[in-house]
């Protein structure tokens, strides 16, 4: 074998190590990928049932701010920590989501409280909207609601799931409700 042969063999073995390498490297960012969204995941859930979220997501899920009255109570001396407190963290979580950082099979859970959320905050969102013009405060509840609308999707949504279990809990009628909600928690038709 020629000087010239050796160098071909030795360029070719330099690309399959390379590839090689390349392929690894792939493999360990995904792994590395999703040890930080079950991180997230965690992280988010821990927040979300801490007693002080729960407070927060119960009194503000009590108020009834679609009432012009009980929302001008609401204004009056300034907005309730528990209402800031509650649409803060799920404007948060809603954004990680809507920007492809969360992935949204493992933060389903959250993608199905986002319309209950939106229904309770939005009359506060726009009041604060018609204010402060510019101000797009809870935008991404607002827009993760709207995506729900399309992208809740059953076949998506029940893989890992055994098709027992998934006839079982009424998986499917799940679904149904959650689309149901998102577009009652949207409000106005047409909004969008």
């Amino acid at each position: 074998m020629g000087w010239d042969a050796a160098a071909a063999v030795g360029s070719i073995a330099g690309a399959f190590i390379l590839l090689g390498g390349t392929i690894a490297a792939i493999v360990q960012l995904r792994h590395l990928r999703l040890t930080y969204q079950i991180e997230a995941y965690l992280d988010v859930a821990q927040r979300s049932s801490s007693p002080d979220m729960v407070a927060a997501r119960e009194y503000v899920e009590s108020l009834n701010l679609d009432d012009p009255r009980e929302l001008a109570r609401a204004f009056e001396n300034g907005l309730d920590s528990r209402i800031m407190l509650y649409g803060g963290h799920m404007q948060s979580v809603s954004r990680l989501i809507n920007l492809g950082i969360a992935d949204p099979r493992l933060f389903a859970p959250f993608r199905f409280s986002a319309a209950a959320a939106w229904r309770a905050l939005r009359p506060i969102a726009y009041e604060l909207r018609r204010r402060t013009p510019g101000n797009l405060r809870w935008l991404d509840i607002e827009y993760l609601v709207y995506r729900n609308q399309f992208d809740l999707n059953y076949e998506a949504l029940k893989r890992g799931y055994s098709t027992e279990l998934v006839e079982a809990v009424g998986f499917r009628e799940s679904i149904e409700i959650a689309h149901r909600h998102n577009a009652e928690a949207l409000g106005t038709p047409g909004h969008w």
